[in-house]
């Protein structure tokens, strides 16, 4: 019993984690993109993950400015960027 319990408790810590936003994933892929290698299947939910990040004004409608900001924090959460974060969200950053 005890050794099922602790491979159920593997498994959910291990699909949570897979389900979270993971900024270091995301400035991973980024750089790869932006150094024109293209977003392979691994990278796809990385990458969804920094363009899913979108702010909005007052008014209801999106702000590239905001959402650039948001995104470029996004990846400042991943230590040891080497500025990359930077570069990416200079270029990714308020696209929509």
């Amino acid at each position: 019993m005890q050794k099922l319990f602790t491979i159920l408790a593997i498994m959910f810590l291990t699909t949570t984690s897979a389900l979270a936003k993971n900024p270091c994933a995301s400035l991973l892929c980024m750089a790869g993109l932006f150094q024109g290698a293209g977003v392979s299947n691994e990278c796809e939910p990385p990458v969804h993950d920094y363009f899913s990040i979108i702010k909005f004004n007052k008014h209801g409608g999106i702000s590239t400015s905001k959402t650039k900001k948001a995104r470029g924090n996004y990846l400042k959460k991943c230590p040891g960027g080497a500025g990359w974060d930077k570069k990416i969200n200079d270029k990714y950053g308020g696209q929509i």
